[in-house]
């Protein structure tokens, strides 16, 4: 395994821990003070467990190199495994929703006793917040975005936990239906999230690019070779943490093959020098002049009119 794999690996396997301990004492402690808020944040707690081991497992997956059935490798299994979480976390947020529904229906509300509610919804909050910086940064630091939906999500449970507290303090005072209310609103935020990272994954499975400016730099790049006209039908592909493009050029056409061959040695090189995510470039070699209808990639002046 590189160091991208054992570093993936890592931080998955602390979110695994980290999350099963304070699930588990959530959920006991939700149980044992009747409080619906507390036992919702348990069982979200308890769905990052699973999502830090899809994140743990398309980490071990994404970290193989190509082979003759995946020449493209296969970090695009993060991709796949964020849509998974995504699954996940909905069907817990569908879940608490009902639950909390239907307790506010039968109006299923108690007093909360006690002071461990409070302390162990505060010791969520501290330890996620902690868990969101670290796996964001490490998340970013490798491109992943399983790794970056994991931390998103982290984020989330802070804002979910503080829902939680606030009900329960409420509960506390003697709104009792606060807590159901509280329940209620963090069944919302979880199906949000869950929509939130469907979409964002969404983009990379369907070869979309939401961030324009890696066109922009590989024109730039092109320009920087001495001999290229009309760089057009420019296409980039994610997969994972890397970029592979592909890019039609115009040559003069009483240049020989080799010559040809050079030049576009010269803007796979350029284009690569250009953003250390971009891992292959195929350029393929026109005569300056060839007409055709070109359907799909983009050229500059394509590039111009998205940025309008």
């Amino acid at each position: 395994m590189d160091d991208r794999g054992k570093l993936f690996s890592k931080v998955a396997w602390i979110g695994v821990w980290t999350n099963g301990a304070l699930s588990a004492a959530k959920v006991l402690v939700g149980l044992l003070f009747n409080s619906s808020a507390v036992l919702a944040d348990g069982v979200d707690t308890g769905t990052d467990v699973f999502t830090s081991l899809v994140t743990l497992v398309s980490g071990k997956i994404s970290s193989r190199p190509p082979d003759k059935t995946h020449p493209y490798g296969h970090e695009r299994a993060e991709a796949i495994a964020a849509k998974i979480v995504s699954f996940i976390v909905f069907y817990a947020g569908a879940s608490l929703l009902f639950a909390s529904v239907k307790r506010i229906i039968l109006h299923e509300h108690v007093q909360i006793q006690g002071v461990l509610p409070l302390l162990v919804t505060i010791l969520s909050i501290a330890i996620k917040s902690w868990l969101f910086l670290y796996k964001y940064r490490v998340g970013k630091r490798l491109n992943s975005s399983v790794m970056i939906a994991d931390a998103l999500n982290m984020r989330n449970d802070i804002l979910i936990s503080g829902t939680v507290l606030l009900g329960v303090i409420l509960s506390k005072i003697g709104l009792f239906w606060m807590d159901s209310i509280a329940a209620l609103v963090v069944s919302v935020m979880i199906i949000r999230t869950a929509f939130s990272i469907f979409r964002e994954t969404s983009y990379e499975l369907m070869d979309g690019m939401r961030d324009l400016e890696i066109y922009r730099e590989i024109f730039d790049a092109v320009e920087s070779v001495k001999g290229v006209k009309n760089p057009h039908k420019v296409r980039v592909r994610q997969v994972g943490y890397k970029y592979f493009v592909d890019i039609d050029i115009e040559v003069d056409p009483s240049l020989t093959v080799q010559v040809g061959h050079d030049i576009a040695t010269q803007v796979k090189r350029a284009i690569i020098a250009r953003n250390d995510r971009i891992a292959d470039v195929l350029v393929h070699v026109e005569p300056a002049g060839n007409v055709e209808q070109e359907p799909f990639g983009l050229d500059q002046e394509k590039m111009n009119s998205t940025n309008k």
